[in-house]
């Protein structure tokens, strides 16, 4: 695993890329009525007649107008497979319902043939409104009529109690009264036969994150396994001392695999928890077994000595500084320069004796002579700025003494990147979007 390790890390990469989209995407077709219609009111379920669309988006602008909290009513007419709550938990995160740093954000979600209501509530209002005042609200008088198909009227009183909670918890009185007539109701669409929210017994995220897990790990457990055979056929030590102490490929690709696993899993429906320990626990061992594994071959290194190929007796190495007398001019400066490491050994036996050469990267290739010695240095000439490009000079020298190869390039680069343009946090406008809140999954879910 001591390769360049890319063309595995974009293999992976594009693997997340592709498997990512095949979570729901039912949530993201439903339209943000901020941004097409100006409103608070998304009837994707076609459940509302103008006037209960019209009465219904009156109680959110007072609230937003009063209080700044934001409430959305969102109608669907079915979750696509999906449960309730983690379907409005997404819209929710995809609106961003709320001032953004208060969080005051409320989303009213029904769906029409999946018969679900649900209340969704902002981090900042969480302790306004619990889950189980969330729960009664719901239950006070909307259930009730859309039990009987009386979608306007049910969702009308449900917002209307939820608004009227909401404005009391920041001291603010709404001014909202019952019609003196109820609109007509809208017809809706025939019910489409819909599957039951998504449980399906073949997924399940605790065996998924420990099969992902233990296949990292296993992973990671070859990639030592294949580490250590190859330590113990290299011959010498420097070609060792490469093995033990080289790049962390499967350290690398190892984390890369957590995170994709992870957000597979999040996205076919697991829980956070769960994905986030295991992926987390998997590339953590093999962190750790890469690391115990790179010291055990340290420590093994200290002790080799190459055998001899002939008589198989352990031989001696020429230490540094004392093999000087056996590299030629070529191979003195390829040490210098870190390109190449040479190590001369003795068989004290047999009085045979071994050359070996390892390759380092410290240095390149030299154009010229073709050895290891080609060093180079950059220096920057003219730094670059958001208005002009830069300069920067690169000399490459070889350092083999019968070789007089030196080039000099200059070449541009790029100007900086000027920041984004931000604008300070302002009070929302009644159109454009909403404001930037989140939701921690917090509210109340009914059957009707």
């Amino acid at each position: 695993m001591n390769g360049k390790p890319l063309h595995c890390i974009w293999l992976l990469l594009a693997l997340g890329a592709i498997l990512l989209p095949l979570q729901g995407e039912k949530p993201g077709e439903v339209l943000n009525p901020r941004k097409t219609s100006g409103s608070f009111v998304a009837d994707g379920g076609d459940v509302l007649s103008p006037a209960y669309f019209r009465m219904i988006d009156g109680i959110c602008r007072e609230l937003q107008a009063k209080t700044t909290i934001e409430m959305a009513v969102v109608t669907v007419g079915d979750l696509g497979g999906l449960g309730i709550e983690e379907f409005a938990e997404k819209v929710f995160h995809r609106f961003a319902i709320g001032a953004r740093g208060r969080d005051n954000g409320l989303l009213l979600i029904c769906s029409r043939d999946d018969r679900m209501l649900r209340l969704e509530v902002g981090y900042g209002l969480e302790a306004d409104i619990p889950d189980a005042l969330a729960s009664r609200l719901l239950e006070r008088e909307a259930l009730a009529h859309l039990r009987d198909g009386r979608f306007g009227r049910g969702l009308f009183l449900a917002a209307r109690d939820i608004a009227v909670q909401a404005a009391g918890a920041a001291g603010v009185t709404l001014t909202i009264a019952e019609p003196a007539a109820w609109p007509a109701e809208a017809e809706p669409p025939m019910s489409k036969v819909q599957p039951q929210p998504k449980k399906n017994k073949s997924w399940d995220p605790l065996l998924a994150s420990l099969y992902f897990g233990g296949g990292i790990l296993a992973f990671a457990l070859l990639a030592i396994a294949l580490t250590v055979k190859r330590f113990n056929k290299a011959r010498g030590r420097a070609a060792r001392a490469r093995i033990a102490g080289g790049t962390q490929a499967s350290v690398i690709l190892a984390w890369i695999a957590a995170a994709i696993s992870f957000f597979l899993i999040l996205g076919f429906g697991g829980k956070f928890l769960t994905p986030f320990v295991a992926m987390l626990a998997a590339p953590g061992l093999a962190t750790f077994g890469r690391l115990f594994t790179g010291r055990m071959l340290k420590r093994r290194l200290a002790a080799y000595r190459l055998p001899c190929a002939k008589c198989g007796a352990t031989m001696d190495m020429v230490e540094d500084g004392e093999d000087e007398k056996f590299l030629t001019e070529e191979q003195a400066a390829e040490e210098k320069a870190g390109g190449m490491d040479y190590e001369f050994w003795h068989c004290p036996q047999c009085g045979a004796e071994e050359s070996l050469a390892v390759k380092l990267d410290k240095a390149g290739v030299c154009p010229q002579c073709k050895r290891r010695t080609l060093t180079s240095t950059t220096a920057a000439l003219v730094a670059a700025t958001r208005e002009r490009e830069g300069k920067t000079r690169v000399i490459e020298s070889c350092l083999n003494p019968t070789c007089n190869y030196s080039r000099i390039r200059e070449h541009a680069t790029p100007k900086l990147s000027s920041p984004s343009p931000s604008s300070p946090a302002s009070p929302r406008s009644s159109s454009g979007s909403f404001g930037g809140g989140r939701s921690g999954g917090g509210g109340a879910s009914k059957k009707f």
